[in-house]
């Protein structure tokens, strides 16, 4: 803002036709700062991650400590309103330890003319660790993932595939959630557990695992004492993905008629029906309803050894005695000496395709 006065500075003698603050332009310029900075400033960065602290809470940072600390400077500047087209550079000059100095070199129109100036800055660095970085190096995790099977022990292929996805997820997570980590990882009697840094995350694993290996979720949070500071309970989460008592392959009864399980996802369990071949989902609230009659390591290779238009001919795989096999309109194409697969189920053959 500018402030007219009497024509005539007195600090120097100088008659101007305006006064600014009471003084000649530049008398002015010579008390003005472009720019308003603190002599020092303290950056508090982690060793660990290389996060900074600010105002309290951790910031993400891929900086190098140079750039962090340039960036810091630039944070705390304040330019004046009565300057224009400012331009600042800043020039790392000595590191003394801890202490990083910058030179500040500045820019810009002030009251109608060019104004240059410089300023000198020290940063100090004080390193720590941060929260986050701290909790994963103390184990620290907020929810638990139980993979269980039903009835049943865990395959090594669901475990395998299970590790591989857990993996692939946070891989990903972790680039937005530096908590999405595994602190813990037992294989027990029962299934697996798998000790996670972050609720938020664990909950997008287990629906990850849900769409991989099928099976129903259940959430148990756990009270585990009370944050005094922020005034709220303090929980821990024990996320149970249980999956069902059957495999993929495996021969189940629904409605009382023999089914194959051909597959299953996050929202459904597929299914095909051996007398028909038709084919059907169902959610995986019915899986319950579900009975194993067969499972597939029983299915049983044999040759054909007579065929007619409604059936064919094998011989029983253990007692070698003739066995008929009723055809369906979907049955695939037979000659006779063909080996074909076969299950029994309550002694009767089915024909698999």
């Amino acid at each position: 803002m500018r402030l007219k006065g009497k024509a005539f500075c007195p600090r120097c003698g100088k008659t101007d036709k305006k006064l600014f603050n009471g003084l000649c332009r530049s008398c002015f310029i010579e008390d003005f700062s472009l720019i308003t900075v603190p002599d020092k400033i303290n950056l508090t960065t982690c060793t660990q991650c290389g996060s900074v602290q600010k105002k309290g809470r951790w910031y993400d940072s891929n900086l190098f400590l140079e750039d962090q600390a340039a960036e810091t400077i630039l944070e705390h500047i304040e330019v004046s309103e009565l300057a224009s087209d400012v331009n600042i550079v800043l020039e790392l000059g000595t590191v003394r330890g801890s202490i990083l100095e910058f030179l500040i070199k500045v820019t810009g129109h002030v009251l109608g003319g060019e104004v240059s100036q410089e300023f000198l800055v020290k940063v100090k660095v004080d390193k720590t660790v941060c929260s986050e970085c701290s909790k994963y190096a103390s184990g620290y995790y907020e929810a638990v993932i139980q993979l269980r099977a039903d009835d049943r022990s865990l395959s090594a292929e669901e475990i395998e595939a299970a590790d591989e996805d857990l993996r692939t997820r946070l891989g990903k997570l972790s680039q937005e959630n530096r908590m999405a980590y595994i602190s813990q990882r037992a294989q027990i009697k029962e299934g697996v557990d798998y000790y996670i840094g972050s609720y938020k995350a664990a909950r997008k694993l287990t629906e990850s695992l849900k769409n991989k290996l099928g099976g129903m979720i259940n959430e148990s949070p756990r009270l585990m004492g009370r944050d005094k500071s922020a005034g709220k309970d303090l929980y821990r989460v024990w996320i149970l993905l249980r999956l069902p008592h059957f495999l993929k392959g495996d021969f189940v009864k629904y409605n009382d008629l023999p089914n194959q399980v051909t597959g299953y996802d996050g929202s459904k369990i597929y299914l095909k029906d051996l007398e028909s071949s038709e084919r059907i989902s169902i959610p995986w609230k019915s899986a319950g309803k579900l009975e194993v009659v067969a499972r597939k390591d029983e299915v049983k290779s044999v040759l054909v050894s007579s065929k007619t238009p409604e059936s064919v001919q094998i011989l029983h795989p253990e007692t070698y005695q003739p066995v008929d096999i009723a055809l369906h309109q979907d049955s695939p194409p037979i000659t006779i000496g063909e080996e074909v697969e076969v299950v029994e189920i309550g002694n009767v053959f089915y024909l698999l395709d």
